[in-house]
């Protein structure tokens, strides 16, 4: 029930985000200034603010109050919403991805 339960804290996302740019996650800074709003925006689809998260995250972003309670943003929102996009990574399962092999350079 915690993830049911507990409001998500929006004011804190710009943090995150911006700690997570610095690791090498490639978010705009668009992204980092909309996070608050774009978390709102991505689980209340009839709200103004999701207009915003398909511009900034692809056509493919999930819009949905996805715990089913419009009146607030919860850890469950979060939680669905991550693992919707873990499900729209799984094709790069498919991509080919590796670098072509190369004889070492002996001179190197």
């Amino acid at each position: 029930p915690w993830l049911a339960t507990t409001q998500l804290k929006l004011a804190d996302l710009r943090g995150h985000l911006a700690a997570l740019r610095a690791v090498g996650v490639p978010y705009t800074d668009e992204m980092i200034a909309n996070a608050a709003a774009d978390a709102y925006g991505q689980s209340n689809p009839d709200s103004e603010q999701s207009s915003g998260v398909v511009e900034r995250y692809g056509d493919k972003t999930q819009l949905s109050v996805f715990d089913g309670v419009k009146t607030n943003v919860t850890e469950m929102d979060a939680m669905v919403a991550y693992l919707q996009v873990l499900g729209e990574l799984t094709n790069a399962a498919y991509e080919n991805t590796a670098a072509p092999e190369q004889m070492p350079n002996p001179n190197n």
